[in-house]
């Protein structure tokens, strides 16, 4: 059976990096990987890594296509549709797996749980000269979940999934969200919602470290509006009835526990109350939303 690991890239160092932790990866007896990079930047930076490692491991194809709609959403569907595999894995281009069992890993998940879907942690590191605040905060973690516990969501940073969701129901990330970010939570909660298994691997690990155009309070107030808006769009809009005002309900009540709560830490610091203000600052962003029915405004993509 044959792996491809989908990735996007766009004018990024680690690349080199990323390829190096995938292509090294032992897999299971009968399962052969492929590597499909698509590059976003028309100068094709990430062209010469890719053409580079063919002379190191011809083992492994590492298959380099360009598409320069400036959609992440339209990026990662490219990744898909150029996949020749019956499993598809998703690794960011700043990101590199802990190990070479990282596949073997979800794949033995995968297989155990019948599932169509697996996903695993993202460990953060922060480069040195990092504000305190920000490290202390671990402003950038991840969620992390029960091992082999059941998703409704999950994130293309590290996942493994059937590609007969793509190749045969025709599921595609939604181009709405190209921009903004938040494509790849819609688009596993699209495949749950149709009946797709989805479960945690809390074994299978990849890691990465902040981009330092990222650690200040600007980035993190626009990515988390950007969580809000895209909450609203995924699943607040798409509920009616009783569940939507339960839901809004729910909303309310987190609105005042996360603002009560960024009030009486504020004393202690920001590591201590922007914890607690970026959750309120998420849903207040989805009442927001809400009320205005608004699109999603916020571009963490798509502008270099």
């Amino acid at each position: 059976m044959l792996v491809s690991i989908c990735m996007c890239t766009y004018k990024r160092d680690s690349l080199e990096k990323t390829l190096d932790s995938v292509v090294t990866q032992k897999l299971p007896e009968g399962y052969e990987l492929e590597v499909v990079v698509v590059d976003n930047d028309v100068e094709e930076s990430g062209r010469a890594a890719c053409e580079a490692y063919q002379q190191k491991s011809l083992s492994v194809p590492v298959r380099y296509f360009t598409n320069s709609v400036r959609n992440l959403s339209e990026v990662r569907n490219s990744t898909m549709e150029h996949a020749q595999g019956q499993l598809l894995a998703f690794i960011d281009d700043d990101e590199w797996a802990s190990d070479d069992q990282w596949l073997s890993k979800m794949i033995a998940t995968m297989e155990k749980h019948q599932a169509d879907i697996i996903f695993g942690p993202v460990v953060v590191h922060y480069p040195v000269g990092s504000p305190e605040w920000i490290v202390d905060g671990d402003m950038f973690g991840k969620d992390s979940h029960p091992h082999e516990s059941r998703q409704k969501k999950g994130a293309t940073s590290n996942a493994l999934m059937k590609a007969l969701w793509v190749k045969e129901k025709a599921f595609r990330f939604d181009p709405y969200f190209g921009k903004s970010g938040g494509e790849d939570t819609d688009f596993f909660h699209r495949i749950y919602k149709a009946g797709g298994r989805l479960v945690y691997d809390a074994t299978a690990t990849v890691e990465e470290t902040v981009e330092p155009h990222r650690l200040n309070f600007e980035y993190i107030k626009k990515q988390n509006i950007r969580i809000g808006q895209t909450h609203y769009s995924y699943l607040w809009s798409k509920q009616s009835g009783i569940a939507f005002i339960k839901t809004g309900l729910f909303v309310f009540a987190q609105i005042g526990g996360y603002g009560l709560l960024a009030l009486l830490n504020l004393p202690f610091g920001k590591k201590r109350y922007l914890r607690w203000y970026v959750l309120f600052l998420r849903n207040v962003e989805k009442l927001k939303t809400a009320i205005t029915g608004s699109r999603n405004t916020v571009e963490l993509y798509g502008n270099g």
